[in-house]
């Protein structure tokens, strides 16, 4: 039998939660003409300084494919037809990288970075709505927690532990 336990009822939560922001996020990125992980992308471009990554990482120039696979947790082969369909829709540039030639680096297109700045006040109020009855230490407090739990889970994840 299962038992209740805070636990869980903390991970269920997180899960419900998760796929509802996904559920949002599908919905916005929809009315663009883009996917929620082309979006995402054009924000690693943006160096939205909201992003984790961009707080461990002092990216100031254009970014491989290998980094934003790295900072979406996603395997680079997976992430290549995404930034092919971004070529392809006119919102990525590319240029060779000045350290080894081989490599691709990745920049907004000027549709790319218009694109982002239209959506960027719909972001700002939807996002404010949704947090409206928090108070900021409130919203402090979330994001140190959620900060936490990630780098636990990180950590957890990098040790091989089976976290079933």
């Amino acid at each position: 039998m299962i038992k209740k336990r805070i636990e869980e009822s903390l991970i269920l939560r997180l899960i419900l939660l998760g796929e509802l922001l996904k559920r949002r996020r599908d919905i916005i990125s929809k009315d663009l003409g883009i996917s929620t992980q082309q979006w995402l992308i054009l924000l690693h471009l943006a160096h939205d300084p909201n992003i984790p990554y961009f707080e461990k990482e002092q990216h100031k120039k254009p970014m491989l494919a290998s980094e934003i696979a790295e900072s979406l947790h996603v395997s680079r082969p997976n992430i290549t037809n995404i930034l092919n369909s971004l070529i392809e829709k006119g919102l990525l540039a590319q240029a060779d990288d000045s350290d080894d030639k081989r490599r691709r680096r990745l920049t907004l297109s000027d549709k790319g970075r218009e694109l982002l700045a239209s959506l960027q006040p719909h972001r700002e109020r939807v996002n404010a709505e949704l947090f409206e009855d928090f108070s900021f230490g409130q919203k402090q407090q979330l994001l140190n927690m959620i900060d936490q739990l990630t780098h636990i889970l990180e950590q957890q994840l990098n040790k091989g532990h089976d976290t079933v």
